[in-house]
């Protein structure tokens, strides 16, 4: 498929190459990063977690909404965390129609385990 990257992400060709091609999970973890590279572009479809649709009470569509969210999802430091349950499980994986690839499931797992960092306040470099 032409939009397609050989690891399957669905950014169009040249973009978030670096991300896919990754060999070492090295990317940032405050929540800004993890809304604007994982849970936009893959959970906040028009019909799953937007403004408009909001899917179970989430929104993932903007920084702020994802945070909002995410706050009743996700433990800071909790493996168990729900949302964690939910990217990893066998049935009802999500995204439902293209489960996250595992690079960044993990992404998301060290985010969790690293204190969610973003998650209570906006994320200011050098706290990381």
């Amino acid at each position: 498929h032409p939009g397609l990257h050989a690891c399957g992400c669905q950014a169009p060709r040249g973009y978030l190459v670096t991300a896919c091609s990754q060999t070492e999970n090295d990317r940032p973890l405050p929540v800004e990063y993890l809304t604007a590279a994982i849970l936009q572009p893959s959970c906040s479809q028009y019909v799953c977690h937007s403004s408009f649709s909001r899917a179970n009470g989430y929104v993932f569509d903007t920084i702020e909404e994802s945070r909002k969210s995410l706050k009743t999802i996700v433990t800071a430091g909790d493996p168990d965390s729900f949302l964690l349950q939910v990217l990893t499980r066998t049935v009802k994986r999500m995204p439902y129609d293209s489960p996250l690839p595992n690079k960044d499931i993990e992404l998301i797992q060290d985010w969790v385990l690293a204190g969610a960092p973003g998650l209570s306040t906006p994320f200011v470099r050098g706290e990381q």
